[in-house]
């Protein structure tokens, strides 16, 4: 599992503090398993890995160190955990199939323990944004190429990454209860991913949503 904070100093944000053996791992591994594996493309002239993330795809080239996204204008930044996320999934992800059973953090083995606290999964700002709007949120799901389900009172299912979708199920708040929102997993996640990067994936992804939303706003 990778160590996401630093002693005294809060959480890692720069790419460049990524520990420098993932990219050395990833140089020694076979480009063609390493596609098979993940269900990527590798591009031979550009020595680089295309990577479907969301609606868009990334290109990840392990001998500049650097991922970029396809058709961006420069002005992107993208964060430590982003680059750890693409990177561990490349390294990580396993010949295998979905379970087609959906599950949530805490049915993730070790996840119980593990998503508390500063590792609570990131729904509480989709809760506040989308408490009482359920339209806007299932229109963000679909923008970000998400697909329409049938839980909860508006649920969608996205594919941040090729082998792992993600639900997302919410329940509006109303003068009872307040807003709930969940995030489901297929069964196999746990043996694609560590926790710490289930974990980034979903700030990742939970960011995106609110993106979307705001700039569909302005």
């Amino acid at each position: 599992m990778s160590d996401l904070s630093k002693k005294g100093r809060g959480i890692y944000e720069d790419p460049a503090e990524i520990d420098p053996s993932l990219w050395s791992e990833l140089l020694s591994k076979n480009v063609s398993e390493v596609c098979v594996h993940a269900s990527v493309r590798y591009d031979e002239v550009q020595g680089c890995y295309q990577i479907p993330f969301l609606h868009q795809t990334y290109g990840c080239y392990p001998e500049s160190r650097l991922i970029e996204c396809f058709g961006d204008d420069g002005s992107k930044r993208l964060s430590f955990q982003f680059y750890l996320v693409l990177l561990t999934y490349l390294l990580r992800a396993q010949p295998i199939g979905l379970t087609g059973r959906m599950v949530t953090g805490t049915e993730i083995k070790g996840g119980d323990f593990f998503f508390r606290g500063p590792h609570a999964l990131f729904t509480r700002p989709l809760e506040k944004r989308f408490g009482h709007d359920a339209q806007t949120f299932l229109e963000v799901g679909l923008r970000l190429g998400g697909g329409e389900t049938d839980f909860g009172d508006v649920s969608f299912r996205l594919w941040p990454l090729p082998k792992i979708p993600l639900g997302y199920i919410l329940w509006l708040g109303d003068e009872e209860f307040p807003a709930r929102v969940v995030v489901t997993f297929d069964g196999s996640v746990e043996q694609q991913l560590p926790l710490d990067v289930i974990w980034a994936l979903v700030n990742q992804v939970g960011g995106a949503l609110l993106r979307e939303a705001k700039s569909m706003s302005s």
